[in-house]
């Protein structure tokens, strides 16, 4: 059997069709297809080869399976456009894997010039990239026969089989180990990733940023012509080779972030930069011998003990200590302005707002509780366990009594606390939104059903299964401050995108009352 014919295996009866039929579609598909406004009510695949009709059938079965949607007019399009660039594109393509992304938009492109008479729109050709590569890359994996941590790319949407934790923050994000060239380097890497993502000795964040780092130590081993784990093959010049790596980052500037761009890096960065190369070798120092089998490398089993530290103490940047706390912290002209003006990310755009109920509840919780950003995104649909005195008492607790205990995800630290008391004030915001969750499910056919969190994501999000993203609140708090020109006492505009300041702002208030 096939890899094809396994995946077909998977397909429901409803979705083994040349034509889907948004008419003819059990209940249980009912909102996972949507019409859009333009065009029809039918997919069909009838002009595509068997193997290409089975690939998106089960590519569809998937992103459904998932809580995606399928609006049938584009995927119609996209679906009739391949069949028109396979007609068009002796010899006779097959499977959608037959060419890469970037040859399918090129002839795209030439199909449309040819039976048109001119190019695709930007919006046309985007629209087509956009179903290529989100059936592309499912099919891309399942067909992958190695062992998942060998693929040069991990996406824990679509692959399972990677070991997160049961919430994690980062999980949607996936990690790119082909941006690390060296081959040698790559596979170790993704050997050290796997084995400590599968013995918890890191999370998923730790590993994106660790692979962020080493693509800094794998341009540096690919300048110098490095071939082997070693690194040298005396080990007094690994010592120097690292204090030469040392120079290169030092001498590196900022390249991504517009407003500090052509600066030289942090502090923070700097120690990141030194840190994940010595730590990846710690690691593989430890484990050289399971590595080398592994990796069938033997230069693995060669590290010695020049491969466990790379630099002392005193080279280490030392990290930059605020002298005041100024700056992250929201004043009181600056949140009176935003609690004043916290309404028009809820109103709706018809009537001058943000349209947004879910970001102003999630920024009330932010201000009320001092938590983090994703403890608040990623609070369960009920996280309330009312207090024995207060449920014993039943008689009015009074303003800013505590009520309820709230129980929200604890990433940050590792046995940290993971509850704090709350007042009716945050008990009435949860219940709020609770009551929202549920309208919004009623109206896309979905009455009763159970979400997973309490703030949800809105776009491939029909199970309920995904948290509200932190960076769309990001951008909400952002239109936020240019609608309201919201400034501080020293006329600065408020900068959202540190939303710890919500957190810092709390500590600090908290100590004033106290």
């Amino acid at each position: 059997m096939t890899i094809l014919d396994e995946l077909w295996d998977k397909v429901p009866a409803a979705l083994r069709l040349a034509r889907i039929s948004l008419a003819g579609l059990p209940a249980e598909y009912a909102g996972a297809f949507t019409r859009s406004r333009t065009h029809g009510f039918t997919i069909d695949l009838s002009a595509l080869p068997q193997t290409l009709q089975r690939e998106l059938s089960w590519c569809m079965f998937r992103i459904i399976g998932r809580g995606g949607k399928i609006t049938v007019g584009n995927m119609a399009i996209f679906t009739r456009w391949l069949g028109v660039i396979i007609a068009d594109s002796p010899p006779a393509v097959r499977s959608l894997t037959d060419l890469g992304p970037g040859e399918w938009l090129r002839r795209f492109s030439l199909a449309m010039q040819r039976h048109r008479g001119h190019l695709p729109a930007s919006s046309t050709v985007e629209n087509f990239r956009q179903h290529l590569l989100s059936c592309f890359r499912l099919l891309w994996n399942a067909y992958d026969p190695r062992p998942w941590w060998q693929h040069e790319v991990w996406d824990p949407v679509i692959d399972p089989r990677i070991v997160l934790r049961q919430h994690e923050p980062c999980g949607r994000r996936a990690a790119h180990f082909d941006g690390i060239v060296t081959g040698w380097l790559r596979a170790g890497m993704q050997w050290h990733c796997r084995v400590s993502l599968e013995t918890g000795a890191m999370t998923w964040t730790t590993v994106l940023g660790r692979i962020s780092g080493m693509r800094v130590f794998d341009q540096f081993c690919r300048d110098r012509q490095i071939t082997s784990p070693r690194l040298a093959d005396d080990p007094a010049q690994v010592r120097a080779l690292m204090l030469d790596y040392l120079s290169h980052v030092r001498s590196l500037a900022v390249s991504t972030n517009r407003s500090s761009k052509g600066q030289p890096l942090s502090p923070s960065r700097l120690i990141g930069l030194m840190a994940h190369p010595e730590q990846f070798y710690a690691f593989m120092h430890d484990n050289r011998d399971a590595a080398a089998v592994a990796l069938a490398e033997p230069g693995w089993r060669q590290l010695g003990m020049e491969h466990l530290v790379f630099f002392r103490p005193g080279e280490r940047p030392r990290r930059q200590l605020r002298a005041t706390i100024e700056l992250d912290v929201i004043d009181d002209a600056a949140l009176s302005q935003i609690m004043n003006g916290i309404g028009v990310l809820g109103a709706p755009e018809s009537e001058g707002g943000l349209g947004d109920e879910q970001a102003m509840r999630i920024l009330l919780l932010l201000a009320l509780t001092g938590r983090r950003l994703n403890e608040i995104c990623m609070l369960d649909r009920d996280p309330l366990h009312a207090l024995p005195a207060a449920a014993a008492n039943g008689a009015d607790p009074g303003p800013g009594a505590f009520v309820a205990r709230l129980r929200y995800q604890q990433t940050k630290i590792e046995g940290s606390p993971d509850t704090i008391l709350v007042d009716a004030e945050v008990v009435a915001v949860i219940r709020a939104q609770q009551e929202w969750a549920a309208r919004h499910f009623a109206a896309r056919g979905a009455v009763g059903r159970v979400p997973r969190y309490l703030f949800l994501a809105e776009k491939v999000n029909r199970n309920g299964d995904r948290p509200y993203p932190g960076q769309c609140l990001r951008d909400r708090l952002n239109a936020l401050v240019a609608r309201l020109d919201i400034r501080d006492a020293a006329g600065r505009v408020v900068d959202f995108n540190r939303t710890h300041r919500f957190r810092h702002t709390k500590v600090i208030c908290t100590a004033s009352a106290a």
